[in-house]
């Protein structure tokens, strides 16, 4: 049995499960590849070999101003840039050519605007002609379309950014605790002790964001300060589930599950096309049938989601954040 490897020879195997060529399968090709589509996006929504879990690096942006002319090396950087008509306030982090960057606006609710910019220490001016908003002013991350959902934001500071002394709690832990492992202590108790201090840092130190994700938008909004958490080109770290890309990993379309799926939509659509024939005589006696060929689809297909839901979905928590 040849195995499927690609959309052509996955339509292929589910026309030859229905009898092609032997049998001619009336189904138009465009309805053939609706039918794969909606195989796919039942898969990938299901099935938990369908997806992974990844963790995506993401650069932080800062926003950007265009200028109309060539003068931005008119402006300090360093120096706080005032629009004329928004009231939009920024300190330049670069200017170069006729681009001007920044990490932040000085108040979120007035954004600049196609306008006239003054530095308020070299008193230059221009003219803004196009803005590019980055991560810092937007609030949010643009997630690549494949990403199903997204589970958590690491920290992006350490919770202990001063570091530990010997008055700190945890060195005192480890420096009584330690030493009396072999003899006197008990690895049970030091280890209750240790979850008792994680999870006092969970509540009292706790550095996770809240975040919101949709995935017909494919943004991530995440709710913190980022104008004190982050820097123009830091990096983040973001948990996720991400759909095992068919056309690149091409064994996807051999999985059992999703070769007995598309069958019977492909079926389905079959006795479909064949309902408003049903009862009509062909030259020898025939008759159309597509009544039962619809029935024993939707059969087949209410079995095969019920075996998804029950046998093969992740538990939603495993994908929420």
């Amino acid at each position: 049995m040849a195995k499927p490897n690609s959309r052509a020879t996955y339509i292929t195997y589910c026309k030859r499960a229905l009898g092609h060529p032997v049998i001619e399968i009336n189904v138009d090709d465009d309805q053939v590849d609706d039918r794969v589509d909606e195989a796919l996006q039942f898969y990938q929504e299901y099935h938990g070999d369908s997806v992974e879990k990844v963790f995506l690096t993401h650069k932080v942006t800062g926003s950007s101003l265009t200028l109309s002319a060539a003068v931005a090396g008119n402006f300090t950087v360093g120096e706080t840039i005032t629009g004329s008509t928004s009231g939009a306030t920024a300190v330049i982090k670069t200017a170069a050519t006729n681009k001007i960057t920044y990490a932040y606006l000085g108040d979120s609710n007035k954004p600049f605007e196609a306008e006239t910019i003054t530095g308020g220490t070299s008193a230059a001016t221009a003219t803004v002609a196009t803005i590019v908003k980055g991560n810092i002013e937007t609030g949010t991350v643009v997630i690549n379309d494949l990403i199903t959902n997204v589970v958590r934001v690491f920290p992006l500071k350490d919770s202990n950014d001063g570091g530990v002394d010997m008055f700190d709690i945890k060195y005192q832990m480890h420096l009584n605790d330690v030493y009396s492992l072999g003899f006197m202590g008990s690895l049970a108790e030091y280890n209750m002790t240790m979850e008792w201090l994680a999870m006092l840092d969970l509540v009292i130190g706790n550095d996770d964001k809240h975040i919101s994700f949709n995935r017909h938008r494919n943004t991530l909004r995440i709710d913190m300060d980022w104008s004190e958490e982050v820097d123009v080109d830091s990096y983040m770290i973001i948990e996720c589930y991400r759909i095992i890309d068919p056309d690149t990993y091409t064994d996807v379309y051999n999985d059992y599950f999703l070769k007995k799926y598309g069958t019977a939509l492909i079926k389905q659509q079959w006795g479909a096309n064949l309902i408003k024939f049903e009862g009509m005589q062909m030259p020898g006696g025939v008759t159309f049938n597509g009544r039962q060929l619809y029935d024993d689809a939707l059969q087949d297909i209410e079995k095969l989601t019920e075996e998804a839901r029950l046998n093969w979905e992740l538990p939603i928590d495993f994908m929420t954040g």
